[in-house]
């Protein structure tokens, strides 16, 4: 694991996030989850079908952490995997963090019935996707930024490119923020929407509007920890009723 170590704190002076894949038997990538989750430390947020040691939570309750941050995480796709709830996960990571995914050996893996099928399939019973997880498996094989770790061999860090220092953020606005709430304070009276990709920083520029509005702002959230973020960077100007 030392490797991996190194690498983790190369990422976490560049600023990178990378994923990490097993690829086994049930038993085997269990077990090499579990040492990585002990080597990597920081929060190891387990999102899968069943429950493990905290912190914890299935994939459907997933969309309850979106506006929160991780440092690690662990995505069990061994039983079904539940893209879009992959996808939402990548987004609550914070810089230097690993993104786990636990899968069947990608050899097998295609002709696995999936259970997150019965999610969206009218089948009665689970399906394979092999279309879909053929061409996973091709793209994770062949990412040179990605570490994928079969069953049989041995763990093998890459040594990647070294990139400039990242500079974590530390209340100020970056340059797209700064625009956007320029932007928002020349903005009329009436509805204005903010759209952008998981994980672009929309839930800490909400709290660097409310920090910096004149008046009272009424938040609403799914649940306290999803302002989380928002309330950080709100400061004082943020109080939950």
């Amino acid at each position: 694991m030392d490797e991996l170590r190194h690498l983790t704190a190369q990422m976490a002076r560049e600023g990178v996030r990378r994923l990490l894949v097993l690829s086994g038997d049930d038993a085997w990538t269990l077990r090499q989850a579990q040492r990585v989750r002990t080597a990597l430390a920081g929060d190891g947020l387990w999102v899968g079908p069943r429950p493990m040691p905290e912190p914890y939570v299935s994939s459907a309750a997933l969309k309850s952490l979106l506006g929160r941050e991780f440092q690690h995480a662990f995505f069990d796709a061994r039983e079904g995997f539940d893209v879009a709830a992959f996808a939402a996960l990548a987004g609550t990571l914070r810089a230097g963090s690993w993104l786990v995914l636990l899968t069947p050996d990608f050899a097998q893996w295609p002709a696995r019935p999936d259970a997150d099928s019965l999610r969206w399939s009218d089948a009665p019973d689970p399906i394979p996707t092999p279309n879909f997880v053929y061409r996973f498996c091709q793209q994770i094989s062949a990412d040179n930024a990605s570490i994928l770790w079969r069953q049989g061999n041995e763990l093998a860090a890459p040594a990647l490119p070294v990139r400039p220092a990242w500079h974590p953020a530390d209340g100020h606005p970056q340059a797209e923020q700064a625009a956007v709430l320029a932007e928002l304070a020349r903005f009329p009276p009436g509805i204005a929407a903010l759209t952008a990709e998981r994980g672009r920083g929309k839930s800490a520029l909400a709290g660097m509007l409310i920090r910096h509005l004149g008046g009272d702002a009424i938040v609403t959230a799914p649940a306290r920890g999803a302002a989380e973020v928002m309330a950080t960077f709100a400061g004082e100007a943020f109080r939950f009723m």
